[in-house]
């Protein structure tokens, strides 16, 4: 502990050190100010940008307001380059000394020639560049003022950004990678200045080299360098009224362009997460029925420090440790009746725990050869630690059934991974790379005579990638091929697996285009789903893996076009999905007890349609969304789900309010069918900013009602019905303070957190 201590005593005093030395001197503070205008005698320009060079290196930037107006003030004496652009116009560039109040207006020409990217209109926030595998967006004046990048990511139309969460989702619900300048990120948006938000590109589409990590889509957003030292803290916490699920976080960040600290610590509740669950189960010679509550209660802590270092202009270094613990506790109680040949009275209480702990250190490098060229290097190392326990006692009549179960697993992996990009100039890019993974797991049943299962596994992944375009098409086309060598228990395999990804998009004109992609990917089982032992306590259900699985393979190919005009973003989408090897729940029934493993059942195919709609309000945005599934499985009938979504961001004055609603009709395994009632989110918030760092923001979940599942599998003679009541998930609103804090934070490091571990962590419990 005292190492530790120590260790981070040092780096924040180097960090501390580092930061004041680009600002020994003090400088007399000036303002620069001025107008735009159209040199055809249009009048004021707006949203034209204003660009301070200092020493090569961007110092400060603003934007013109409606009538052309620009002004910046605290800048220090000097001789600057000042740089003026704007959409539909030729920049000008001047050198200028400023001393004092400093006055200079600015006459831009129109442009007489064809733009070489597709925009909208001249409105910067409104311009879409399409790239090969997505498309590329630019925040609006009023978003770069604000002062949470979170709440300006809202006006992004391909993303869903959630100011209170701080987190970022597509607009299909997944969560993106999140990329900083290109580099890999998790957290990182957070410190973020909207100001120094060059252009936020969502990628949908993504290259061979993320296939791997199981990525579908990218959120990269680019930075604009600075130079001074800057400091970042932000804290929050948010609790549901009565207390039941909550959290605590602190953030900081410390450093100039050169050297930089970030840290976190969070803490993260969940109390009485209820369920009220009727269960009925029939298989051979008996038929059981009985009303059950579970109750669980979770604690979660997280601890980070990720240390950035600028060696020199083009290499940069990183390191960073990561620390998680997660424990729940569990209980269930249940009565009913157990019918064979006689009818008896059933119940039984049950007690579980499940701890987890995982622990990352990784270390980064990345050398630019050139501006257009890059060789990245990541290497990193978890040790992770999971312990599970359970207790059940069944009772039939006075007749008394125990049954425990205790795991101790441990993990220890580490990954090497190697990734060169290049750009030409004629627009064209090429990616290879080489990755390399270890696994070891060690399961332990602690209860029993089973020995120790082991699972060993290593994976080599090299892949190469070439993208570009020609006329009005733009295209990328990648490929990887995976090795891995693996042995659960006592079967041992090696396999060659490979992956693919191929777009391309078509742009008819500055409104409209048309994607065309395919994807091949592979997923290989995880240890959960190979370990043979049971991990159920229930005498009449045994649940246990499989160790001769193999990887499932799945070809997905969609279609989209996208509709840009003015402000409404529109893109309806089919694709078409193919598993071959599919991983699936494989039952079968002996002496009346139900076994449940899992096998490569054979292949299983969806068919797809849906469309997203954004609007932009001067006030906010509106969105929507909706669509068909259709799922196929090996000798069945189709089935068929929906699913719906709508959502609103909306800000007047020192208010902001908040709607979201998503839901899915049902979803389907080979041997099950699950279906919802009412919507899995149906959320009402309301924010008030007391200053534009701070803010309290109240919100109503579930106003459409209690969420609700039922769960029918039919395999062979075995028959179960259970419908659950998620008592947690009901009309309950919660509460949330946030304040932020920014000292220069518009001259921060703009490396970006390229650490992150992707480990979740070693368990026996299926998700």
């Amino acid at each position: 502990m005292r190492r530790f201590l120590f260790v981070i005593i040092s780096l924040l005093s180097l960090v501390i050190v580092k930061a004041q030395e680009p600002n020994s001197g003090v400088s007399q503070q000036n303002v620069f100010h001025g107008e735009i205008v159209s040199k055809e005698g249009n009048g004021g320009i707006a949203d034209g940008y204003v660009l301070l060079i200092l020493d090569g290196k961007i110092f400060k930037t603003t934007a013109s307001d409606k009538k052309g107006h620009f002004s910046m003030k605290n800048i220090p004496d000097g001789n600057y380059i000042v740089e003026v652009t704007c959409l539909g116009y030729q920049s000008v560039s001047d050198s200028l000394k400023i001393k004092g109040s400093t006055c200079r207006n600015f006459q831009l020409t129109e442009e007489a020639k064809e733009l070489g990217e597709v925009t909208v209109v001249a409105d910067r926030s409104q311009i879409v560049k399409r790239t090969a595998n997505g498309e590329v967006f630019y925040l609006s004046s009023a978003a770069k003022k604000m002062s949470n990048p979170f709440r300006a990511l809202q006006e992004i139309p391909a993303i869903i950004s959630d100011a209170n969460t701080s987190s970022v989702k597509t607009l299909d619900g997944k969560a993106p990678l999140i990329l900083i300048n290109g580099n890999m990120v998790n957290s990182g948006i957070g410190p973020i200045s909207p100001a120094d938000i060059e252009s936020v590109e969502v990628v949908n589409s993504v290259s061979a080299r993320y296939l791997q990590e199981g990525v579908t889509s990218i959120l990269n957003i680019k930075l604009k360098r600075h130079t001074k030292p800057y400091l970042w803290l932000e804290g929050a916490t948010r609790h549901e009224i009565p207390v039941g699920n909550g959290f605590g976080v602190g953030y900081f960040e410390v450093g100039n362009h050169k050297i930089s600290l970030y840290g976190r610590a969070a803490y993260h509740y969940k109390y009485h997460e209820d369920v009220e669950s009727s269960v009925n189960r029939t298989n051979t010679g008996y038929k059981q029925t009985y009303d059950q509550s579970t109750r669980n209660d979770t604690h979660k802590w997280i601890g980070e420090l990720l240390l950035k270092y600028l060696i020199t202009s083009n290499d940069y270094f990183a390191a960073q440790f990561y620390d998680s613990y997660n424990s729940t506790e569990g209980k269930s109680l249940a009565q009913g009746n157990y019918l064979t040949d006689i009818s008896q009275l059933y119940s039984f209480q049950s007690f579980d725990k499940n701890k987890s702990n995982i622990l990352t250190t990784s270390l980064y490098y990345k050398h630019s050869f050139s501006k257009s060229s890059d060789l990245e290097l990541r290497l990193a190392y978890n040790f992770n630690k999971n312990d599970y326990s359970a207790n059940r006692v069944d009772y039939y009549d006075e007749q008394q059934v125990d049954a425990n179960t205790l795991y101790n697993n441990k993990r220890h992996s580490g990954s090497f991974n190697i990734d060169y990009s290049k750009e030409y100039a004629n627009n064209s890019s090429l990616i290879a790379g080489s990755h390399s993974t270890l696994i070891m797991d060690d399961i332990d049943n602690a209860i029993g005579e089973n020995p120790l299962f082991k699972h060993h596994s290593y994976n080599q992944y090299v892949y190469v990638g070439y993208g570009g375009s020609f006329k009005q098409l733009r295209y990328n086309a990648s490929i990887g091929m995976e090795g891995i060598w693996a042995k659960a228990g006592e079967a041992s395999y090696s396999y060659f697996r490979p992956r693919g990804n191929v777009s391309m998009t078509w742009i008819a004109n500055k409104h409209n285009s048309v994607r065309l992609s395919y994807q091949l990917t592979n997923m290989a089982p995880n240890v959960a789903y190979l370990n043979p032992y049971n991990t159920s306590t229930d005498s009449l259900f045994v649940s246990l893996g499989n160790p001769n699985l193999k990887p499932q393979m799945t070809h997905y190919a969609s279609m989209s076009y996208t509709l840009n005009v003015g402000k409404i973003y529109f893109i309806p989408t089919v694709g078409y999905k193919y598993v071959s090897d599919v991983i699936e729940n494989y039952g079968y029934s002996d002496g009346g007890i139900y076994y449940s493993t899992y096998a490569n059942t054979g292949h299983f195919s969806r068919v797809s349609a849906g469309a997203d709609l954004s609007y932009r309000f001067k006030w906010g945005r509106v969105y929507a969304g909706g669509g068909w599934k259709a799922d196929h499985y090996m000798g069945q009938d189709a089935k068929n789900s929906a699913y719906a979504s709508f959502g609103f961001n909306a800000q007047v004055k020192n208010f902001s309010f908040y709607g979201d609603v998503d839901y899915n009709s049902r979803d389907y395994t080979a041997l099950a069918c699950t279906r919802y009632k009412h919507p899995s989110v149906a959320n009402l918030q309301v924010n008030f900013n007391f200053t534009p760092n701070f803010y309290m923001g109240v919100c109503l979940q579930h106003l459409t009602g209690e969420y609700q599942s039922k769960v029918t599998t039919v395999d062979g003679s075995f028959h179960s019905v259970i419908e659950n009541h998620y008592k947690d998930q009901k009309f309950r609103p919660w509460v949330i303070l946030r304040y932020t804090f920014r000292k220069n934070a518009e001259k921060k490091h703009k490396l970006g957190k390229v650490l992150n571990s992707t480990e979740e962590g070693i368990s026996i419990l299926k998700k």
